[in-house]
């Protein structure tokens, strides 16, 4: 084998070619395929020349190619995170869950962002099939667009877990709340404090998550005797610009409300400056309950109730359930689904 030097320092601004294992094997005046045996341990190659290679690999600031390596291997060690917003710190805190989880067990994960859009979803969930990830932690937009592609990625071996909400149609195992008993809860602590019309703020059609939290609102009505007001359901997309622009509309045309249940901190927020614009006091004329105790909420300045989700135990559990698929090969149906509780808190702002 050839002697070899470490690299000197190349000129400022010049593109250096990516080392490969024909290069080591080069220097070494070895064949590719040792070099490849001997990084991986090979038994078939003695413990001298394993040494030989992977000090000489390191000098050299060799590094694999971890595509290449995931097609000999069937395993890549990634996990892909779909996830719809980072504006909400529920989410961000979710995937601080998830990256401390894959960390302690070997795996990188790629978080992408779908804004709620499926085109953008789609665009995603092809690039976690095109760098063979193993797994994917599946927070979806909503709608059947993608379905097709979901259902070819999980018949190919990808395996899939919901978090936060799960999938209409599929048998993907979720690691979520119950969104359901979680609204009827919040629902009925407002009815407690006296208030008798509570808007639902918010959409509530689409995504199984949506569908579940107005039906607990819907519900809570019904068992505490207080009639279901329509004109009190506010469709708004999750922005604070819109849920703004839909509470300032309902001010406007002077329908009362006292209180309102919101799906999340976006829309929470819009509606809070709304209210407060109107000149109406929080919790004295409006009471204010959402979901995900979201830091955003916290600008308003004023109490509110929150539904606490615990979004760091749902990023861990789901992790923890996504590896155990890929590394036992069981299938879904040998595992349960993850229901985490949820609580009702008030919180108030510093100082009052």
């Amino acid at each position: 084998m050839k002697s070899v030097n470490g690299s000197g320092g190349g000129q400022q601004g010049k593109i250096r070619k990516r080392l490969t294992i024909k290069d080591i094997a080069d220097v070494l005046s070895v064949t590719p395929a040792t070099v490849s045996k001997a990084l991986r341990d090979s038994t078939d190659i003695s413990q001298e020349t394993k040494e030989t290679v992977k000090k000489v690999s390191q000098k050299l600031g060799y590094r694999p190619n971890l595509l290449a390596r995931s097609l000999i291997n069937n395993r890549s060690k990634i996990i892909g995170v779909l996830v719809p917003d980072l504006r909400i710190s529920f989410f961000s805190e979710a995937l601080r869950g998830m990256y401390e989880e894959a960390s302690k067990k070997g795996y990188q994960c790629v978080f992408l962002v779908h804004d709620e859009l499926e085109a953008r979803e789609k665009e995603k969930l092809e690039f976690l099939y095109d760098i063979h990830a193993d797994g994917i932690l599946l927070n979806a937009a909503g709608g059947k667009l993608n379905y097709p592609l979901i259902e070819k990625m999980s018949q190919e071996g990808i395996r899939i877990v919901c978090w936060d909400r799960s999938l209409d149609g599929f048998g993907f195992r979720s690691v979520k709340i119950d969104d359901f008993e979680a609204s009827y809860n919040l629902t009925s602590k407002i009815i407690k404090e006296g208030r008798k019309r509570i808007m639902f703020l918010g959409p509530h059609t689409g995504i199984s998550l949506l569908r579940d939290r107005f039906k607990g609102y819907k519900s809570a009505l019904k068992q505490n005797g207080l009639p279901y007001h329509p004109e009190l359901v506010v469709q708004s997309f999750r922005s604070v610009e819109d849920s703004y622009t839909k509470v300032m509309e309902v001010l406007r045309h002077k329908i009362h409300f006292d209180a309102i249940v919101s799906i999340g901190g976006l829309i929470t927020y819009g509606a809070g400056k709304a209210i407060l614009e109107s000149k109406k006091k929080v919790p004295e004329d409006v009471i204010i309950g959402e979901f995900g105790d979201n830091d955003i909420v916290y600008k308003l300045g004023v109490p509110f109730y929150s539904v606490v989700q615990n979004p760091q135990e749902i990023g861990k559990l789901s992790t923890d359930l996504l590896i155990n698929m890929i590394e036992t090969g069981k299938p879904d149906e040998e595992f349960s689904n993850v229901i985490i509780n949820s609580e009702i808190v008030e919180r108030r702002p510093i100082g009052r």
